[in-house]
């Protein structure tokens, strides 16, 4: 829902990262898994920022220690790699696309194969749904989103984050997409009301479902998840992809559980993410975010 979980902490040449517990939602995060998830994707934009800028760095992530969840230090100078410069340029183009994929064919098999050894780079696995296994998926989707729709403190999480928005946070009118048959369903910001974003004329018949798994699912392999994450995202932005995050399968115990059998004991699954062939030819309006001032404190708690 964009709520932006992390806070930074700038002390000496360091920078600390943290869960944001006013940021937490209890109906659809209530153990704080997807708000540690968000924070290692801003974590993994952050790594990509600095070797951008020629600068080394050393990451330290914290287990068993509340919301503190990583500090980073700067090791010394380092000439940027290709990778890191690729994934730079695409942190500003990178976009939430929640629009149906309008292309005619599936994105090809070795550009999925980059994307997982990008997902490897950050100590996860991606794997990617088959067609007999789309239907299963989908049924698990609608039975998250049922379960989710039926409870009104998610209704109420639903209304915080789009409706009556915090400022610089939130899913905007702008980018609510109407709802249309699609094979896997993308949730349902709008609750049935008026959408600002006209979702064109695909159906999903040709995106792919990227199930992201990492080893176990611990608190760090949720923050490594998060890092994974940006990497898939950014690297698949660079090849000009629509991509969006699926989290609603995975906030329900039971549906987590389905997506986890799709995987077969091989990893547990973190996030869905969607992607296919860019179709449209205007990108979707940019995220809010949060004012600098309100994500990063200097010095000593």
């Amino acid at each position: 829902m964009n709520t932006q979980p992390w806070r930074w902490r700038l002390r000496d040449a360091t920078l600390e990262l943290s869960r944001d517990p006013d940021r937490r939602l209890d109906a659809v995060d209530p153990d704080g898994r997807m708000a540690t998830v968000s924070c290692g994707a801003a974590l993994h934009h952050v790594r990509v920022a600095l070797a951008v800028r020629g600068y080394e760095v050393a990451v330290r992530r914290l287990s068993d220690t509340g919301d503190r969840l990583a500090v980073v230090g700067v090791t010394g100078p380092a000439p940027p790699s290709p990778s890191a410069c690729e994934m730079a340029a695409a942190i500003r183009h990178r976009h939430s696309d929640r629009r149906p994929i309008a292309a005619t064919s599936r994105v090809d098999d070795d550009v999925i194969a980059v994307l997982d050894s990008a997902a490897g780079n950050e100590g996860c696995k991606l794997f990617r749904i088959g067609d007999a296994e789309r239907a299963f998926l989908g049924a698990a989707v609608d039975q998250a989103q049922r379960s989710e729709r039926d409870d009104p403190a998610y209704r109420r999480e639903l209304a915080a984050w789009t409706t009556h928005r915090p400022p610089g946070a939130g899913v905007s009118f702008e980018s609510l997409v109407a709802a249309v048959p699609r094979p896997v369903a993308v949730r349902d910001f709008a609750g049935d009301g008026e959408t600002g974003l006209f979702p064109g004329f695909g159906d999903d018949r040709f995106a792919d479902y990227l199930v992201l798994g990492a080893p176990a699912d611990t608190a760090l392999d949720q923050l490594r998840a998060g890092e994974a994450t940006s990497a898939v995202w950014l690297t698949a932005t660079a090849r000009g992809l629509a991509t969006s995050v699926m989290s609603d399968v995975l906030e329900v115990p039971s549906t987590r559980a389905a997506v986890g059998r799709l995987l077969a004991g091989r990893a547990e699954p973190q996030l869905v993410i969607r992607t296919g062939i860019q179709g449209h030819p205007v990108p979707p309006p940019a995220t809010s975010r949060r004012a600098l001032g309100e994500v990063l404190d200097e010095g000593p708690p």
